[in-house]
């Protein structure tokens, strides 16, 4: 699973690498006015927020740190996940941790619940392509759906199942 992270991971690089400041930060109306770059900031900070909290034992999505340069700054987004490919490497799969969530609008109740490492970085990828599919859309919006590949935003299922077809 941490190869497909990495894959994953990559496939923003890519993006990062092909697309122009200006598009990255632009909003748009397809994204509800937000940009490419909050986009990808959204999900570098679910990985980053696994990682550290495999060191303290508790991930909290919740807390993300929110970070500007990130949806701003396309080559500080590729150190970043630069940062985050060393940091999957750390990573025991196995490793038990408390998922801390507040799912009230308020902010009065967290929610704690077993899970794994394992099961967060499923969950930070399938996070990503979920993202990647509305980014994708802003792309197209943009008329940059060419800076990407074919299977950009398309769970790993969807793939296996348009392959299937085809080979019929």
């Amino acid at each position: 699973m941490k190869t497909v992270a990495k894959e994953n991971l990559m496939q923003l690089k890519d993006l990062l690498q092909n697309i122009k400041t200006n598009d990255y930060t632009s909003t748009t109306e397809i994204l509800s006015g937000s940009s490419v770059g909050q986009h990808i900031r959204h999900i570098l900070e679910f990985y980053l927020l696994l990682v550290s909290g495999s060191f303290s034992g508790v991930i909290s999505y919740d807390k993300r740190q929110r970070d500007k340069e990130i949806e701003v700054i396309p080559a500080f987004a590729i150190e970043t996940i630069e940062r985050l490919l060393k940091g999957l490497e750390t990573l025991d799969l196995k490793q038990a941790v408390k998922f801390e969530g507040d799912f009230t609008t308020d902010g009065s109740q967290d929610n704690f619940t077993e899970s794994s490492v394992g099961r967060e970085l499923a969950y930070c990828i399938e996070h990503s392509i979920h993202h990647q599919a509305i980014i994708k859309a802003g792309l197209i919006d943009l008329g940059l759906s060419s800076i990407t590949c074919e299977n950009f935003g398309v769970a790993y299922s969807t793939i296996r199942y348009r392959e299937n077809q085809c080979a019929r």
